[in-house]
């Protein structure tokens, strides 16, 4: 940021920063439903609280709904490439300011399901 000026370089890097975070949620989300189906068909006695199936796909879905919010920028940004340097009061830096707080509260969502439900696939687990 140059002069109360935002490039485009700027808001590149936190979207590339941003789509790595989020790949990276998906593959954790993917590793504790692939640990669910494992204890759920090795060990009768495993059981899994039911909301946090529902938790996990929401989460899923949120990560890939701001995924597709990023492309769309990435995309404008290209298109609009002439409007650039833009100041803070620029539509894609008020988007973009939106897309950092659903960044920040999928973050807390994340780590809600890191505290709560990765405990319960960690031996030893809850039983029926």
């Amino acid at each position: 940021m140059k002069d109360g000026n935002i490039e485009i370089l700027d808001l590149d890097f936190e979207y590339k920063l941003w789509k790595n975070q989020i790949d990276f949620y998906l593959k954790e989300l993917n590793l504790l439903n692939g640990r669910v189906k494992v204890l759920e068909k090795e060990h009768a006695e495993f059981s899994f609280d039911e909301k946090h199936p529902i938790t996990i796909d929401k989460q899923k879905e949120a990560l890939e709904l701001v995924k597709n919010r990023i492309k769309i920028m990435e995309f404008e940004m290209g298109y609009y490439s002439v409007d650039y340097p833009i100041s803070s009061r620029h539509m894609h830096y008020v988007e973009h300011e939106k897309i950092r707080d659903e960044m920040q509260r999928l973050h807390q969502a994340q780590e809600y399901i890191l505290q709560n439900i990765y405990p319960q696939l960690c031996y030893p687990f809850n039983s029926k």
